[in-house]
């Protein structure tokens, strides 16, 4: 039988956990930067009551003060 040294058998176990971790890595950094650019539009999504606001407001049927406590009342901190 061939004497296989433990610098071998630790080069043999280092090659397979790469072998394993790098795929893993690449698919975690997909997975979080799919998240990231979900949570980014999901904060734009559509909103019928700010668009009805918006709407008001570009035909001049609300003043600017009306159309900024409205969109606070949706819960806009800032009006986008």
């Amino acid at each position: 039988m061939v004497d296989i040294g433990p610098s071998i058998l630790l080069f043999m176990l280092l090659s397979v956990v790469l072998t394993l971790a790098i795929p893993v890595a690449i698919v975690w950094l997909i997975v979080v930067a799919v998240r990231r650019s979900d949570s980014e539009t999901s904060r734009r999504r559509y909103d019928p009551a700010a668009e009805q606001l918006r709407y008001r407001y570009a035909r001049g049927e609300i003043s600017p003060a009306e159309f900024e406590q409205g969109m606070h009342l949706l819960g806009y901190e800032r009006v986008p």
